[in-house]
């Protein structure tokens, strides 16, 4: 029997099964062994690779051990991406391997399959039927491409997910208007309709018979927005994307070529202009900020950030962390919630005191562009399920992506609530200062019964004062406190670096306490002549250079003849 070749589009399986299934996914090892299984049916399996991005690989912990337990090669994809442009990286990792084993490394293997049903494949399917090979697909038979599906001269058979897993609970729901796969589900004109959960009839062998689908129109990737560069809702989705890759980062800017790399494959150059198309449109209305350092003036290495002082990100922002934090306090007792009793419907109907949104209708409007962008991007997983004769959309939130753990700060909301108020200030009030009301309105339904306990918290930490306004009682925001300047810009601190500012900055010594008397409270620690806390050890003021002193030692001077904590005069520290 003739040798078998193996490559797995891993991305390719596991979206497949997410999107057109419900209930419980079979397991990865199962999955993997039925592929296994079929492909062993045509010969020996001598190469076997699975390509997989690392986003699925964190979602799922036993996919590991499941290729080392069949013995598939593992290929994962180094940058960090979600949704759909992870695929679109697969699939160059996958035809790259593909050739290099075909024209170099195993030119003697007869038969291949290839697992996966997107169009990027056509070529290298043409290519290994050009030398003479049999080429087999496994695909799910929604996620087959059009162009796949109606080019039978350029593989041998096609083998559906569906036939191989039964196990599995399919569905032929429709699907979203953005997915892409969207308007494949068309039936061809000589197509019998067929029963819900049946399988299509495979069409294989060269020459196929059956008459040519109809060409439905191209689907759009939604990296590629069919919306102008200056649209609200493509500002919005860059601002998301940007807040991404920055606390991924945790970087306060990032260049733009980076950027731009970071988020459309390279082998995708009309994403990456429509991506660029974007930067310029937001740098022009100012919700980007732009500039260069030292003299370099290429446009990739300008660095970006957000401009949160601009109305449409504060708002995004805002309104961004309100919907995951509200997905993670309803979901503290369960493990999913319905998407729109559970967090489309309670969060919009708090009214916000200004902004873009205005109305009901546009808050709802821009919490479903919010969380599709969330999920497009891999904070939130969904699935579909059944009740009551209905379907109804299940969500969580995945624990490990960088927008959760930023979501998740406790300073998060209230930061950009103060952040969101003081780019709609108006009727001159005070930019920092928020009415009490408003937490009740626009957090409640976020931070449930947990809303007291953290604006009590928050005071207690400095990061705002109670401050009343005639009969309004409120609160201020203490912009330079360590935690806010984290959340509003500095993402440095998601590592932990903003405890320890606050710390520093809570204990930080105090040039008008130099010459006081060493006799105070514990709970206000007194200050030696070195500027060093009576609690430190001697050795700490060898360390730190003596103020006001300049070449050499100064025998006289205030306070250096007081002794230390330790019982020690000045001459005992030099």
């Amino acid at each position: 029997m003739p040798d078998v070749a193996l490559l797995i589009d891993w991305e390719n399986v596991y979206y497949t099964l997410r999107q057109h299934t419900t209930g419980p996914l079979p397991s990865s090892l199962a999955i993997l062994q039925a592929i296994l299984k079929k492909a062993a049916e045509f010969g020996p399996v001598r190469v076997k690779l699975a390509i997989f991005g690392q986003e699925v690989a964190m979602q799922d912990e036993t996919l590991l051990m499941a290729l080392e337990f069949t013995g598939m090669e593992p290929i994962p994809v180094a940058q960090r991406m979600s949704g759909r442009l992870l695929k679109g990286r697969s699939d160059a990792v996958l035809i790259t391997r593909a050739m290099k084993l075909l024209y170099k490394d195993r030119p003697d293997i007869e038969v291949w399959f290839i697992v996966s049903g997107d169009r990027d494949l056509n070529a290298l399917c043409k290519a290994l039927k050009d030398e003479d090979k049999k080429v087999y697909l496994v695909a799910g038979d929604l996620s087959l491409a059009n162009e796949l599906r109606e080019s039978p001269h350029l593989r041998d058979d096609v083998f559906l997910l569906e036939d191989l897993i039964p196990e599995a609970r399919w569905t032929r729901g429709g699907l979203r208007a953005d997915d892409t796969q969207f308007g494949k589900e068309e039936r061809r004109p000589d197509e019998p309709v067929l029963a819900r959960g049946a399988a299509r009839p495979r069409r294989g062998g060269r020459g196929g018979g059956g008459g040519r689908a109809v060409r439905t129109p191209p689907v759009v990737p939604a990296v590629v927005p069919t919306g102008s560069p200056e649209s609200e809702k493509e500002q919005r989705r860059l601002a998301v994307l940007l807040l991404d890759q920055l606390v991924a980062t945790h970087a306060s800017s990032m260049a733009r070529g980076d950027f731009v790399r970071s988020v459309v494959p390279l082998s995708q150059k009309e994403a990456s202009s429509v991506l660029e198309e974007r930067i310029d449109a937001a740098i022009e209305q100012h919700h980007i900020l732009a500039k260069f350092e030292g003299r370099t003036r290429a446009k990739a290495k300008q660095l970006i950030s957000p401009n949160l002082s601009s109305a449409l990100v504060a708002e995004t922002y805002f309104h961004f962390v309100r919907l995951l934090r509200r997905i993670n306090t309803v979901t503290k007792d369960t493990k999913r919630v319905p998407v729109v009793e559970a967090v489309l419907d309670p969060l919009s109907r708090a009214d916000q005191p200004g902004g873009i949104a205005r109305g009901r209708t546009q808050r709802r409007v821009l919490l479903e562009t919010l969380f599709n962008i969330a999920e497009e991007r891999g904070a939130i997983q969904s699935e579909s399920v059944q009740r009551d004769g209905r379907e109804i959309t299940m969500c969580w939130l995945v624990d490990d992506h960088p927008l959760v753990v930023y979501a998740r700060q406790p300073a998060a909301a209230i930061a950009h609530l103060f952040n969101f108020v003081s780019t709609t200030r108006a009727h001159g009030d005070r930019a920092e200062w928020v009415n009490a009301a408003l937490f009740a309105e626009l957090l409640s339904r976020v931070e449930g019964d947990a809303l007291e306990s953290n604006i009590r918290s928050a005071v207690e930490r400095g990061i705002m004062k109670p401050e009343d306004h005639g009969k309004k009682a409120g609160f201020v925001v203490t912009r330079d406190h360590p935690e806010v300047r984290t959340i509003l810009g500095e993402f440095g601190g998601l590592n932990g670096d903003a405890a320890e500012r606050a710390v520093a900055t809570a204990t930080a010594p105090d040039a008008d306490d130099e010459g006081e008397d060493e006799d105070e409270p514990i709970a206000a620690p007194a200050t030696t002549a070195t500027g060093a806390t009576a609690a430190v050890a001697p050795a700490v003021p060898r360390k730190r250079t003596r103020r006001g002193s300049r070449g050499g030692r100064r025998r006289g001077g205030r306070g250096r003849t007081k002794p230390t904590a330790a019982g020690t005069g000045t001459e005992a520290a030099d």
